[in-house]
C-alpha cells in the first residue's frame, strides 16, 4: 500500500496548483490556529478553494510541493482501514525526509470516506500542528459525529453553489444596478436562475450538457453521500420520494403526507425512516427545510416543514423547467441567498409564516434585529396578487410586532405603507446584489 501511497502523494504535489481557479467569497484563513473544516454539495469548489489556500501559501511563504500534503480520501487506488491512515504520514516522509511535519500544511479531501479520519486528523494537529485543512459532502462530519473529537479544534466553513455575484464574475460581467448596462445584469440574473450556481457549468458553451451534469451530480449525491454514507439497505423508493420534495418547493407538508404518497405508489417504508432519510438530504446538501415562526420554539419544531433545494438547476434537473413554476424557482433562489446569510450546520435562523388565511414566505431572525417577514413572487401585476402578498406581510408584522416587511419580485420596485408598517418592494437580482455589498 505504501508504494501506491506513494505515487498519489508525489502526483498531488504536482498536479494541485496548475489550474487556474476564480476566488470565491467564501475562503480559507490563513495560518488560523484551527483546523478549518470546508463542507458542502458536491461539485461546489471544495477542492479548489483548498488550491487556491495552497496557491496563497506558496506565494507569500514561499513554501515549495514539499510543504503541502493533499490527499483525497475518494481515490479509488485506496481503501483504509482506521489503522492504516498513518501510512499516509509514513509515505510522505520516506519520500521527503528532510521536511519537518511541523512546518507542513495539510489539506485533505472527503473525509466522510474514511473511518476512523476524525482521530487521525487529530492526532496530527495534537502532535505536529493545526495548519490542517479538510473538505466534506456532508455536514453531519461536524455538528454530530465528530463533536466528541474535534470539538473545539475545528471551525467549520460552508460551500455552496455559486452566489449571483459570484456568477457574474464567473462569467467576468461586473453587474450594475443602475445604468444602461442593467439589462445585461437582468439577463445573466435570468441565466443564473433557470441554470442555477454550480461552477463547472459557467464553463459550458453547450446548454445540453447542462442537464447532463447536474443529473450525474445528483446521482452521485444520492449514491455515495446518502444510500453509501448511511449503507442504507431499503432505497429504491428515494429517488421518487426527492421527486416529491422537488414537486412541492415552497409547500408546507408533513413527512405522513410523503409516507402516504410513497405508500399509493407501492413503496413499503416505514414513516421513522422517511423522517431519518430526509435529515439525511439534509446532511448531504441535497435540500434544506424550515419550519413555520412561532414564538413557541417548540411549536415551530413539530410544525410541516417547507423544502427549498439548494440550487436551481438541480432542482430544474429533476422536474423539468416548467414556465409555471417560475415564481418557485424565484423563491427556491431567495432560500438560497437567506441561508448563505441566516443558514448554517449550527442553527437555523429562517421560518415561514402561516395561518388559517394568510401566508409569508419567510420570516428571518437576524441577530440584534426585529424579524423581518419576506414575501416572493413572480410580479405584482395582478390585483389579486398584489392584495395576497401584501395582506401575508401585514399579517405576519403584526404576530411578530414589527413595522418593516419586504417583497421581492422579478423586476417591480416601490415603497408601500399601511398603517405605520413600511413595505419594501425590489426586483431580486438587486436585492441579491445590495445584500452581497454589505457583507463585502
Amino acid at each position: 500500500m505504501k508504494e501506491i501511497l506513494k505515487d498519489i502523494l508525489a502526483e498531488n504535489s504536482t498536479r494541485q496548483l496548475r489550474k487556474e481557479l476564480v476566488q470565491r467569497d467564501t475562503k480559507l484563513f490563513v495560518d488560523l490556529p484551527k483546523m478549518q473544516a470546508v463542507l458542502g454539495p458536491r461539485r461546489v469548489g471544495k477542492t479548489s478553494a483548498m488550491n487556491l489556500y495552497m496557491q496563497e501559501l506558496s506565494k507569500s511563504k514561499g513554501l515549495n510541493s514539499s510543504h503541502l500534503i493533499y490527499f483525497n480520501f475518494e481515490d479509488e487506488r485506496i481503501h483504509f482501514t482506521p489503522n492504516q491512515l498513518d501510512l499516509i504520514l509514513q509515505s510522505w516522509r520516506e519520500l521527503h525526509p528532510e521536511v519537518d511535519f511541523e512546518d507542513c500544511y495539510f489539506f485533505f479531501d472527503e473525509v466522510q470516506a474514511a473511518p476512523g479520519w476524525e482521530k487521525f486528523l487529530n492526532r496530527i494537529s495534537e502532535t505536529y500542528t493545526k495548519k490542517i485543512c479538510f473538505t466534506g459532502s456532508n455536514s453531519r462530519l461536524l455538528h454530530t459525529e465528530v463533536n466528541t473529537v474535534l470539538r473545539g479544534r475545528s471551525i467549520a466553513l460552508e460551500l455552496l453553489p455559486l452566489s449571483f455575484q459570484e456568477f457574474c464574475r464567473f462569467y467576468k460581467h461586473q453587474p450594475v444596478t443602475y445604468g444602461p448596462e442593467k439589462s445585461t445584469t437582468e439577463a445573466y440574473f435570468k441565466k443564473y436562475l433557470f441554470q442555477g450556481g454550480y461552477p463547472e457549468l459557467t464553463g459550458l458553451t453547450e446548454p445540453g450538457l447542462h442537464v447532463s451534469y447536474l443529473q450525474e451530480y445528483y446521482n452521485t449525491m444520492l449514491l455515495r453521500d446518502i444510500i453509501e454514507y448511511h449503507q442504507l439497505s431499503n432505497f429504491y423508493y428515494l429517488r421518487s420520494l426527492f421527486r416529491l420534495a422537488a414537486g412541492s418547493v415552497g409547500q408546507a407538508v408533513s413527512v405522513r403526507r410523503y409516507f402516504n404518497q410513497l405508500k399509493s405508489m407501492g413503496y413499503s417504508v416505514g414513516l421513522n425512516s422517511l423522517y431519518e432519510v430526509l435529515n439525511h438530504a439534509e446532511d448531504a446538501y441535497l435540500f434544506k427545510r424550515i419550519g413555520r415562526f412561532d414564538h413557541s420554539p417548540g411549536k415551530s419544531e413539530k410544525s410541516d416543514k417547507k423544502t427549498y433545494w439548494i440550487d436551481n438547476g438541480l432542482l430544474n434537473a429533476l422536474v423539468g423547467i416548467q414556465p409555471e413554476r417560475n415564481g418557485v424557482l424565484l423563491e427556491n433562489l431567495v432560500f438560497q441567498h437567506l441561508y448563505r446569510r441566516y443558514g448554517s450546520i449550527y442553527e437555523q435562523r429562517i421560518f415561514y409564516y402561516s395561518d388559517q388565511s394568510h401566508e409569508c414566505d419567510f420570516v428571518v431572525l437576524k441577530e440584534n434585529e426585529d424579524p423581518l417577514p419576506i414575501q416572493v413572487t413572480w410580479s405584482m401585476e395582478q390585483l389579486h396578487t398584489r392584495d395576497r402578498e401584501i395582506k401575508g406581510v401585514l399579517k405576519t408584522c403584526a404576530y411578530a410586532k414589527v413595522k418593516k416587511g419586504l417583497i421581492l419580485t422579478l423586476e417591480e420596485s416601490l415603497t408601500l405603507e399601511f398603517d405605520g408598517v413600511k413595505i419594501e418592494v425590489m426586483p431580486v437580482w438587486r436585492w441579491l446584489l445590495e445584500q452581497d455589498n454589505q457583507r463585502s
